[in-house]
């Protein structure tokens, strides 16, 4: 039962990558932008752009949702 599940695992993540990859180019910056944004805003203003890094943008959007 648990290679059965680690199976469906693995190809739920194939399929999305191949979709994350189709992806047209213009979406994923809009995207990037708009979480880069609210990664620095409200009680992060203070944040200076060039010093946030990806993971830290991505976990203050995480935890905003």
């Amino acid at each position: 039962m648990l290679e059965l599940r680690i199976f469906v695992r693995k190809i739920k993540e194939k399929l999305q990558m191949k979709a994350a990859w189709a992806l047209p180019k213009w979406l994923i910056t809009w995207a990037s932008v708009r979480m880069i944004a609210h990664a620095t805003q409200g009680e992060y203003g203070t944040t200076i752009v060039p010093e946030l890094s990806a993971m830290d943008a991505l976990k203050r959007w995480d935890t905003a949702t």
